[in-house]
């Protein structure tokens, strides 16, 4: 009996045992059907898997073939080929989750993006389950040990719908040996992984569970930006944009303020490049340095160290209403019908919260380059700007006044050096120097044909400035030296400037032409153009020049130029006197100084006048015969003597004299006296220097300036060989004119 029941207790207990193990081996697939029959209430997603494996003795689960599907039920949103877990439940008696293995091969995430929404919303909606602060219960303190954690040829695809461009993360592997996390005690978690095109990224996290302190160290090598295209191309015109980046970033914060993390490290980004879409490469940077010495996103504050650009360049083309600079990046799309960019309305309040505070120890351009280019002329002009250096103060928002100097060639060849200093938070506060020199002036030919007719052949340009704004009250005094200018006219231009005989007359002894324009005026003045301004200063420096020859050549002889406008003689006079030949000679030490100067004297005279006092003169001279008197000294003896001769007491001096005088006789002996005069004094020039070009003509009898005229010689100043419209008076003209000695 006693065997009886004890062979039924071996049967029993083997039944037990068989329908137990039957069940642990069942147990996998049962648990797999029920996964995938119930997946959508218990993870929000419908899934399928092929296998599920479990050993008992290892505690290791295996799971084959996994997809999560999309929200549709049709497309996979999350695969994977094989999902190794290896457990040790006996460590969470001891308050600890012990991992040994994880390890997953063949991962395949798709991501999507389409306006603000992602794909993956929805489960974190079903995962966000409502806390219930009534519920809310004491969390046991734990520790992590998480060994063998392996990624093995994943592929991650996050379709950005709003700009229709998939990133691409393929064949992506990492292996972290261990992370270990005691709750109670400072933790340390590394993870490494290498880039597809070459690189890696390596980082470093410890964190104190107990106050939440954390400090982490990120480094990026390698990192290959062209990845960046389509997203920089949702702001950009571009074609292309390439270039690799190398960081070291250290991050230290507290979890429970992740936001007032406080970022430092450095940034390099070697060989940028942005190409337009035209090909044109318009913005390069051999090499880029940014020593991030405190990023504080929460209060708004930026302090770098050294920002260093190594052979930067930029292209930049004008056009006469934009450049394109604003039309890759959009900027026309931004501004309002006045070009003005639209601001939004923000309040003040708004404004003081976000505060910002910048801070750069020092900024620095090595070797840059710049092309520029426009079209304003109807003609291309290119200009070629390199080495290029810029070196700054430190740049601080709440600085009240900073320094930044800059030196250049331009065009390989002339130099030009500033110093910029300013106020950063009030820009109607500035000082400016400037200083160039060398710059060859025929590489602007383009504008100064457009602008004035004429080629400049050689030349070189020196410009020295001093600028001060105040207040926005602008001071700015400048200084011009041209030297060995040779010019050339081509007619036409949009001013037909005589900058020809400009700069002749404004020629020093040395051939150099100096310059002082002053600017004057306010650059909040809605009237003032300041481009405008400096031009029209330049523009009447040259018209005044050529308009008032004798304000540029009476320096050459120290003369007062108010006195070298005319030679006035009385009407009867055939010789220079001696104030008049004073000024002959003062003219022919002009032509002396001023090689090339070319001087006419034009002999202008009202006949009737003139012929009224010969006349006048001739009864004077009968009268002295009569009365042995000087009829200008004693004017009451000789009108009556004229009205005696006239037989008439009402009767004028010069009426009489015309009366008494035949009008024929009185026509020879003013065609007479004025050769003699024009004879004379042409003599006398040709005496005195008789290689000089000084002449007098006879003016054309036909200009009105003759009438009420004195007996007079106007001087005229021009070039001896110059073009038809570079003079105020013109060979043409000169050509045209009466000569009466002919």
């Amino acid at each position: 009996m006693a065997f009886t029941v004890k062979r039924k207790t071996y049967f029993i207990t083997g039944g037990l045992l068989l329908v137990f193990i039957i069940i642990l081996i069942a147990l996998p697939t049962i648990i797999k059907n029920y996964a995938i029959k119930n997946s959508k209430t218990l993870i929000g997603r419908q899934i399928d898997l092929g296998k599920l494996k479990y050993n008992y003795f290892t505690s290791t689960a295996k799971v084959y073939d996994f997809k999560m599907f999309e929200a549709n039920d049709k497309e996979t949103f999350l695969s994977f080929d094989t999902l190794v877990v290896n457990l040790e439940p006996l460590r969470l008696v001891f308050g600890e989750k012990n991992l040994e293995q994880f390890f997953v091969r063949g991962l395949e995430v798709n991501l999507a993006m389409q306006d603000s929404t992602f794909n993956f919303d929805d489960l974190i909606a079903f995962h966000s389950v409502p806390t219930d602060s009534t519920t809310v219960e004491e969390e046991k303190e734990f520790k992590y040990d998480l060994s063998n954690l392996e990624l093995k040829g994943a592929n991650f695809y996050f379709d950005n719908r709003n700009v229709s461009t998939v990133t691409r993360i393929e064949n992506f592997s990492f292996f972290i040996p261990q992370i270990v996390w005691d709750q109670t005690e400072k933790s340390e978690a590394d993870l490494e992984f290498a880039f597809k095109n070459g690189g890696f990224f390596k980082s470093n996290l410890n964190i104190n569970p107990n106050d939440g302190e954390f400090d982490a160290n990120i480094e990026i090598n390698g990192l290959n930006l062209k990845a960046f295209y389509e997203y920089v191309a949702q702001y950009a015109e571009i074609n292309d944009f390439d270039g690799t980046m190398n960081s070291t970033i250290n991050i230290h914060g507290n979890t429970n303020e992740a936001t007032k993390s406080i970022v430092s490290g450095v940034v390099e980004v070697s060989d940028l490049k942005m190409v337009d879409q035209s090909n044109k490469e318009f913005l390069k940077a051999h090499h880029i340095t940014a020593d991030l010495d405190q990023i504080d996103y929460a209060n708004n504050t930026y302090k770098f160290g050294t920002i260093t650009l190594t052979q930067p360049y930029v292209y930049f083309e004008m056009d006469s209403i934009t450049n394109n600079y604003f039309k890759i990046f959009k900027l026309e799309e931004e501004s309002g019908g006045d070009g003005e960019m639209a601001v939004s309305n923000t309040t003040s309040d708004t404004i003081a919260s976000e505060k910002l505070y910048y801070e750069i120890d020092k900024l620095k351009v090595n070797q840059g380059l710049m092309d520029y280019s426009d079209n304003l002329t109807g003609e291309r002009f290119d200009y070629h700007l390199n080495a290029i250096t810029i070196d700054s103060d430190t740049l601080k928002s709440d600085a009240r006044w900073i320094n930044i100097y800059s030196d250049m060639l331009l065009n390989n060849r002339g130099n030009l050096k500033s110093k910029l200093g300013i106020n950063p938070n009030d820009y109607d506060n500035l000082d400016l120097d400037v200083v160039v020199e060398n710059f060859l002036l025929s590489d602007v030919n383009i504008y100064v044909n457009y602008y004035t007719g004429h080629n400049i052949l050689l030349g070189d340009f020196y410009y020295y400035s001093k600028s001060k704004i105040t207040d926005g009250d602008i001071q700015s005094e400048n200084q011009l030296l041209v030297k060995n200018v040779a010019v050339e006219n081509k007619k036409g231009g949009l001013y037909t400037l005589p900058l020809k005989f400009a700069l002749f007359l404004l020629k020093d002894k040395n051939g150099d032409v100096n310059l002082t324009v002053p600017v004057r005026g306010n650059m909040n003045d809605p009237e003032v153009n300041i481009r405008k301004l400096v031009w029209t200063t330049i523009k009447n420096k040259i018209t005044g020049a050529a308009a008032n020859p004798i304000g540029s050549l009476a320096s050459l002889v120290d003369v007062n130029p108010a006195d070298y406008k005319e030679l006035v003689f009385a009407y009867n006079d055939t010789l220079p006197g001696e104030e008049n030949l004073r000024k002959l000679d003062k003219l022919l030490e002009m032509e002396t100084a001023k090689e090339g100067l070319k001087v006419q004297l034009e002999h202008y005279v009202d006949t009737t006048l003139q012929m009224e006092a010969i006349a006048v003169e001739a009864l004077g001279q009968q009268f002295f015969k009569a009365e042995k008197k000087d009829y200008q000294k004693d004017k009451k003896a000789f009108e009556r003597y004229i009205r005696q001769e006239t037989k008439n007491d009402t009767i004028s001096v010069k009426t009489a004299a015309l009366a008494l005088v035949e009008k024929e006789e009185l026509r020879r002996l003013a065609g007479s006296y004025n050769l003699a005069l024009r004879r004379n004094v042409n003599i006398y020039l040709q005496q005195k220097k008789p290689d000089t070009h000084i002449e007098v003509v006879a003016a054309n009898p036909k200009e009105p300036d003759h009438v009420g005229s004195q007996n007079r010689l106007l001087i005229r100043f021009d070039m001896l060989t110059v073009l038809a419209d570079d003079a105020i008076v013109t060979e043409a003209t000169h050509a045209e004119r009466f000569d009466d000695e002919k």
